[in-house]
């Protein structure tokens, strides 16, 4: 009781002298009564819906043909094909550093893989980040992946691993490339560390946009080249 009194008169004295804005609307968040210390209720209520799963898998049939498509099922937390307000906050929390964000929206994610995991029975036995390039996350401090598939992990119960898929190949950030460039810029760019921890094994890919999904298709084939089961993909958002 007293710790929460105390957090209580931490929380105001912050709210004072550095108050909470909303990366969205940039209005003052009352951070003792809001889910959210980064969105106010308002804007959080009103991010754009995600897709159906199979109209976000449809993006890798799209560019790599059904037959081809590694994965079985997509849980997307929001949809920012036409409201692009989340899309920017993403790239703020992957160019920015604000990692309680990430968490914040991947905890968010989580429940959502929850709620479809005890109502279909499925049983995964990892969760894996895509990885991005030891160069790349020197520069940025961290991966934004694996902070959401942590946030979810701590939900769903089903551990992560940041070691068993690894990214060889220092590419092209995907942002600035056309379709085809995206589509042809992460082959071979991924490898799978040890064979042993993949074959027949179900798998959920994390990560924090689909746009082509050129990224998480290419992660996708080779965990299927190297024996896993049945694989999953959850992302915060499709573009």
């Amino acid at each position: 009781m007293v710790t929460k009194v105390i957090k209580r008169l931490f929380d105001s004295f912050n709210f004072f002298v550095a108050p909470s804005i909303c990366v969205v609307c940039k209005k003052v968040i009352d951070i003792t009564s809001e889910e959210s210390e980064h969105l106010c209720k308002d804007c959080l209520e009103n991010l754009p819906k995600p897709l159906k799963p199979r109209l976000v898998l449809e993006r890798i049939d799209l560019h790599f043909g059904k037959e081809n498509n590694p994965y079985i099922f997509a849980f997307s937390l929001y949809n920012s094909e036409l409201n692009h307000q989340l899309l920017e906050i993403v790239h703020w929390l992957k160019y920015s550093k604000f990692k309680k964000f990430g968490y914040f929206l991947g905890t968010k994610l989580g429940h959502l893989i929850k709620e479809y995991l005890d109502y279909a029975s499925m049983n995964y036995h990892c969760i894996l980040p895509v990885p991005i390039h030891s160069a790349r996350k020197r520069e940025r401090g961290f991966n934004q992946s694996e902070i959401i598939g942590s946030a979810i992990s701590s939900v769903t119960g089903i551990p992560m691993n940041r070691n068993i898929l690894i990214r060889k190949i220092y590419t092209k950030t995907q942002t600035n490339l056309n379709l085809n460039e995206r589509i042809h810029n992460l082959e071979n760019a991924f490898v799978v560390a040890n064979t042993k921890e993949v074959a027949g094994k179900n798998f959920i890919l994390v990560d924090d946009v689909i746009t082509t999904g050129s990224t998480l298709f290419h992660c996708g084939k080779v965990l299927k080249e190297n024996g896993a089961n049945v694989l999953s993909l959850a992302v915060l958002t499709t573009a």
